[in-house]
């Protein structure tokens, strides 16, 4: 059973949700998701991020799209809780605002909910909306289950 969804909250918002049980514990895991230097050698999406990975740290982010080619963007980290949290909240394209979260929950000493979500704000939204919300869900579901495959492998 998965809980991927998208939703239109209004106009100018929509979100995309994304989770995965993952069968290691949440330590386990957290290294795993912030191994930035092994990630381009799984992640087909989410490739490094650079610079001060703390609260209100300010990093760069390495992202491949779908054609292969690797957008460079600045994000201050505004969420983030050490073994649990990190994302940002910042313009990316014609002036939408998008609010990345990655999150673990720890279900047991053997298990670990990742949730990978995210918001799209702004006008563009109205006609972009759709297209870049299907694209996260895609690119985030493919991203949780890489990650769980890889960690699971190991055990």
């Amino acid at each position: 059973m998965t809980n991927n969804k998208i939703t239109k909250h209004s106009t100018f918002k929509r979100s995309v949700y994304t989770e995965i049980v993952i069968n290691a514990p949440i330590e386990k895991v957290w290294r795993a998701l912030t191994d930035f230097k092994q990630m381009p050698t799984w992640s087909k999406s989410l490739q490094k991020i650079e610079g001060d990975f703390r609260k209100n740290g300010q990093t760069v982010v390495h992202f491949m799209d779908n054609k292969g080619k690797v957008g460079i963007y600045k994000h201050e980290l505004i969420h983030f809780d050490e073994g649990k949290l990190f994302g940002w909240s910042d313009p990316f394209i014609l002036g939408i605002t998008d609010n990345h979260k990655y999150q673990l929950e720890k279900i047991s000493e053997s298990q670990t909910k990742l949730i990978q979500s995210d918001e799209a704000n702004g006008f563009a939204t109205l006609f972009m909306g759709n297209f870049i919300m299907n694209f996260f869900l895609k690119s985030y579901t493919e991203f949780n289950q890489t990650l769980k495959n890889r960690i699971e492998l190991k055990n």
